[in-house]
């Protein structure tokens, strides 16, 4: 789950890149310009969240209401468009997509680049762009706050 807690306004998010491997909404994933999808990080730069359109659609629509946190909502296949948004200095997210276990508010944060775990956050022993600012209950789950330095 990904949230946008204090982001700028009217900030462009791209919509053209397909996830090369299956993914879930609020992990960060780095894009991979020669096959236009995107992988799981390899750096701590180049970063983007990884959203998607949350409309749901053929038998999905007729279901009515539907949390957010409906997994066929949540998960992103292999080769289905995302929607990147690029964290700015400044702005504030909430995700689910981040080890809570030994955080501490003002925790460095960096994200994992390997395993399952990959795109996640985790606690960074060194200073970076992301900062850990507490939890927030939405909806009944705990999401991690993410400032964006």
């Amino acid at each position: 789950m990904l949230r946008r807690l204090e982001v700028h306004v009217h900030k462009a998010a791209d919509a053209t890149f397909q996830a090369a491997t299956p993914t879930v909404r609020g992990r960060l994933a780095q894009k991979d310009f020669s096959t236009k999808t995107i992988v799981s990080p390899t750096s701590q730069e180049g970063l983007y969240w990884v959203n998607k359109d949350n409309y749901p659609t053929g038998l999905l629509s007729l279901e009515g209401e539907l949390s957010d946190y409906d997994v066929r909502l949540e998960n992103v296949k292999a080769g289905e468009f995302v929607v990147l948004e690029k964290p700015l200095p400044g702005e504030v997210y909430a995700t689910d997509q981040i080890a809570l276990t030994g955080l501490a508010e003002g925790d460095y944060l960096e994200v994992e680049m390997t395993g399952d775990n990959a795109g996640q956050l985790k606690k960074s022993a060194a200073a970076s762009q992301f900062k850990y600012r507490g939890t927030k209950i939405d909806n009944g789950h705990t999401l991690g706050r993410v400032e964006i330095l």
